[in-house]
């Protein structure tokens, strides 16, 4: 294939000058953030002479490849004699020692604009301006200015190319066997399931001609396959360049991992990397990122370039355990190398905010064209909760006061004065009323004052890492997230102010983030969301992003026998909020005329912690009947202990008591008889609370039903999604028992899921015991 590379100024140069240590207290996204706005004003205060944002892009032929270089340059100036690239650089540290520390970097890049711009304006000479300004003192400035001809710019740059593309030949190589192996590459199995090919073609398509795809397909269909193996086959053409699979949960992590495990033992030859969360790959847990305080920061970008280029030539498959291991093998921070890496790889398997996350997602991708990227959203009715709380943030009280504490005794001017601030602003608030109290927005000199207090922690971080405590850090990031959200507002959020005794909290919740999620995904050449629970289609094609007349939706019937699954509604309680006190006595009685059927494993799904525990209280359960509770807050070892009390061939009853929506709601695989029945105590819906009330608001001035997507539609997929943990092979056959009398209202109805539609409705317990009994039987 002709050989050809689209590659950005940033690329090029972080990969070849960069050196040093990884420094979090220099280089974190909150001073990356910080050095938006501070290049934004100092970009608007230039004349009318200045040109901000200026986009350049050449090609250059090296050895054979075709080089697109691109990027923007912070500015252009149009100077008496010449033109002037101004290169604009930010920090909290001196700036004498910045420069010096890296000027090979920050000049590089500037030249690399430089060249570019002499290409296009056919100039002999330019100007070269190294800009430096100090975060949090922005009136301290240090300009460096330099002058070169057009022949010693362009050698300099072809160089520099000429380096990178010797490095690339090994993703050359690589890419190479990707198009033929998936060129060759057939269905892994023997056969597909019912399903499964009709939701491969239409993935397929949407892969191959672009847009977003919205899919609900049941359990049992194999969605992890049906949708990576298509997009693995795009890879023939060459057009797609990455593949991003997005899940939510651990489990759907290892799915995909294992689905493409699967496809290269057929054959297929590709690099897949999966995106550990910086608290489980850490080797120095607990400790800030910075050569001062961890040995694997000291030195990284000396080190990466070579261990890059090793660790290519020699593995395709990057997991937790082999990054770990090449990381410590190498001395290496592995969080950072794991997202060095996967730059190189062709399946990137991660969680939503390394994509939809504004204060994390995965910048490094898109400084360049991403409109070859698929993305692949696993589970995707999480994504409308997720996304809102992506978009929104909040300071809170307890956070500021734990900072405090954590310093008390210090006898630092600086801290005192950050605190004195603080604690001015904070009683500013002290004469609102208990409760909610809603503001138009939080007004400039409260962000100032915050945007202050986060320069000074930063000056704090690098010039007295010693005073730095783990509640100073959470302090430094609630605040930063609280500022770069804060750009967001608009009528799509709410502001307020959350006053309990001495307790004060800000908050921007996000009533709709569906915009910003359609912005991100019209960047990418397609998306294709899927979940085994997508229903009512249009209410997540709105809060997901899509458009209702243009984007393909589709709705996969389950490929089980609906007789292996009994469904009863037992509607003669209420479990409505005001209602329960009077419940707990005839739900334990429906309850144990559920299981009192068959011996085995049951799940028993309660609307709350609180509702929980006093069901325990009063339900009186036979003494050979073993009970396991869910705790709040459960590691993943205490998850992994739980489920295991659930085994094959039983021969004792086993009940689970869970919170319906916790982590025992989804993503769990009980299969054969490891859980024969469920019941779900309520509909699934939140409690009437101010934020879901402001998401109504919102749906309803939209011309939506309001309660529909604030209340309905979350708490119906949490009773499909617990419903949905019984049946999960072909094999499979359990019943499932909804308690609440809502279950017959026609809205509740209206959302019964197609294997629900011959349910049986229960008036009385001895009702429960016929009908489980009957089908046990048969």
């Amino acid at each position: 294939m002709a050989k050809s590379l689209l590659l950005s100024v940033h690329q090029l140069v972080d990969f070849l000058l960069r050196q040093g240590d990884i420094d979090t207290r220099v280089y974190n996204r909150s001073s990356m953030q910080e050095g938006s706005r501070i290049h934004s004003a100092y970009q608007s205060s230039q004349d009318d002479g200045y040109i901000s944002e200026y986009p350049l892009k050449t090609t250059i032929i090296v050895d054979e490849v075709e080089v697109t270089l691109q990027g923007r340059a912070d500015g252009i100036i149009k100077g008496k004699n010449r033109y002037i690239i101004d290169e604009i650089k930010s920090t909290v540290i001196d700036l004498k020692e910045f420069r010096d520390s890296q000027l090979e970097w920050h000049l590089g890049q500037a030249k690399c604009y430089a060249y570019m711009f002499m290409k296009e304006q056919h100039l002999d000479s330019i100007g070269i301006r190294l800009t430096y300004i100090r975060q949090g003192e922005e009136k301290d400035k240090m300009i460096d200015d330099y002058v070169f001809l057009y022949e010693e710019i362009e050698q300099y740059v072809i160089s520099l190319v000429e380096d990178y593309i010797a490095f690339y030949n090994i993703i050359f190589r690589n890419l190479e066997n990707r198009t033929k192996t998936a060129g060759e590459l057939e269905f892994p199995y023997d056969k597909y399931r019912d399903g499964q090919k009709e939701l491969a073609s239409l993935v397929y398509k949407v892969a191959t001609k672009g847009g977003r795809l919205f899919v609900e397909a049941p359990t049992g269909i194999g969605k992890t396959m049906s949708t990576l193996f298509p997009c693995v086959k795009t890879f023939k053409d060459d057009e797609n360049s990455k593949i991003f699979y997005l899940t939510a949960k651990s489990s759907g992590k290892l799915l995909a991992m294992n689905a493409i495990r699967i496809m290269k033992e057929k054959g297929l030859s590709v690099n897949e990397i999966m995106i550990t969360a910086k608290e489980k790959i850490c080797f120095e847990k607990g400790k800030n990122c910075n050569p001062d305080e961890c040995p694997y920061a000291k030195g990284y970008y000396n080190r990466i370039q070579s261990v890059l280029t090793n660790t290519l030539l020699t593995e395709s498959t990057f997991d937790q355990q082999t990054i770990m291991k090449i990381a410590e093998e190498n001395y290496l921070c592995p969080f950072e190398f794991q997202l060095d890496l996967s730059l190189f790889c062709d399946i990137i398997v991660c969680d939503y905010n390394y994509l939809f996350d504004p204060t994390a997602y995965l910048r490094r991708y898109f400084d360049t064209d991403s409109t070859s990227f698929l993305a692949l959203v696993d589970e995707a009715h999480n994504l409308v909760d997720r996304s809102r709380e992506m978009y929104s943030a909040e300071l809170t009280y307890q956070t500021f006061i734990e900072a405090k504490k954590s310093l008390r005794g210090v006898k630092d001017t600086q801290i005192k004065n950050l605190f004195r601030k603080l604690t001015k602003l904070y009683k500013g608030y002290e004469f609102l009323e208990e409760g909610i109290n809603v503001v138009d927005c939080f007004p400039s000199e409260f962000l100032k004052t915050f945007r202050q207090a986060f320069d000074k922690i930063q000056e704090i971080s690098k010039e007295k890492h010693h005073l730095v405590t783990k509640e100073l850090t959470n302090l430094l990031l609630e605040i930063n997230s609280f500022l770069k959200i804060s750009e967001y507002f608009s009528p799509r959020y709410i502001a307020y102010i959350m006053k309990n005794g001495e307790e004060i909290n800000f908050k921007l919740f996000c009533k709709d983030a569906s915009i910003f999620l359609r912005d991100i995904t019209n960047e990418l050449k397609s998306v294709t969301y899927f979940s085994a629970t997508m229903s009512p289609m249009d209410y997540y094609i709105d809060t997901l992003g899509g458009e209702k007349l243009t984007d393909p939706a589709i709705l996969l019937d389950s490929p089980f026998d609906r007789n292996n699954l009994l469904c009863i509604v037992a509607p003669k309680i209420s479990i409505k909020y005001k209602n329960r006190e009077a419940s707990y006595i005839e739900v334990g009685n429906y309850i144990k005329s559920f299981i009192s059927a068959k011996k085995g494993n049951y799940f028993i799904y309660s609307p709350s912690y609180e509702y929980m525990n006093r069901l325990l209280q009063e339900i009186q359960l036979d003494s050979d009947i073993n009970v396991f509770v869910q705790q709040k807050d459960m590691t993943e070892f205490d998850k992994i202990d739980f489920l295991n009390n659930f085994t094959e061939n039983p021969t004792e009853t086993n009940l689970g008591f869970l919170v319906i929506g916790g982590v025992f709601s989804e993503g769990i695989d009980l299969v054969s008889d490891r859980l024969i029945g469920a019941v779900v105590i309520g509909v699934g819906m939140p409690r009437i609370n101010f934020e879901s009330d402001q998401i109504a608001s919102f749906y309803d001035e939209q011309g939506e039903s309001g309660y529909e997507y604030a209340y309905l539609n979350p708490g119906m997929n949490k009773v499909m999604q617990a419903v949905g943990r019984v049946i999960r092979s072909e094999t499979d056959k359990g019943a499932v028992m909804l308690i609440d009398e809502r279950y017959m209202y026609r809205s509740y109805k209206a959302l019964f899921r197609d294997e629900w539609k011959d349910y049986k409705v229960a008036l009385t317990s001895d009702d429960v015991k016929y009908y489980v009994s009957k089908f046990f039987k048969n």
